[in-house]
């Protein structure tokens, strides 16, 4: 879906380009082809992430540049919270595989220059439906009771406070290739 519409967005340029759908841990692409490398809120789904930083490393031009975003271990508490105490651990908890946090150390052997830009945002919730959607579309053990549950809880929290604040925690690591 997102080749398909990025090849949409793109077809109006005037110019060409090839997208690739491909494996991080095998790129189908010689040595330094490339000046950059883009990794959209990606790698804390890599199953063997020192592989897939080698081959990004090796696809890299020297002075090549890897833009990682991710997300950090604030990112939506209020909700994962929220979410909790109506059923407890539906919400994957713990530490990402990839994250603000533990990111830098994990391309430092890789790269150099290895700098965190944060994000601070929040998100300001004024209908329920919304993080109900939310839910639905990573949590296959959401019962029927647990969605009601988190209505009324989420349905509470806007009646109160006329809206429900949650922390976002996202950014940006920057590496160069050596």
């Amino acid at each position: 879906g997102m080749v398909a519409q990025a090849r949409q967005r793109l077809a109006v340029l005037e110019r060409p380009f090839d997208l690739v759908l491909a494996d991080v841990q095998s790129l189908p692409f010689p040595d330094r082809s490339f000046d950059a490398v883009i990794a959209n809120f990606m790698l804390y789904h890599v199953p063997d992430r020192p592989r897939a930083l080698a081959e990004i490393h090796r696809v890299l031009a020297a002075g090549g540049r890897l833009f990682a975003m991710t997300n950090g271990s604030r990112h939506m508490r209020e909700f994962k919270e929220l979410v909790d105490r109506v059923a407890p651990g539906l919400v994957r908890d713990g530490e990402s595989g990839f994250s603000l946090e533990n990111g830098p150390p994990q391309l430092a052997p890789w790269f150099d220059d290895v700098r965190l830009e944060r994000y601070p945002d929040t998100l300001v919730v004024t209908e329920a439906e919304p993080l109900l959607a939310y839910v639905r579309s990573y949590a296959a053990g959401l019962t029927g009771d647990h969605e009601e549950a988190l209505r009324q809880q989420i349905q509470l929290e806007l009646d109160r406070h006329g809206a429900y604040t949650i922390t976002k925690d996202s950014g940006m690591i920057r590496a160069v290739k050596r």
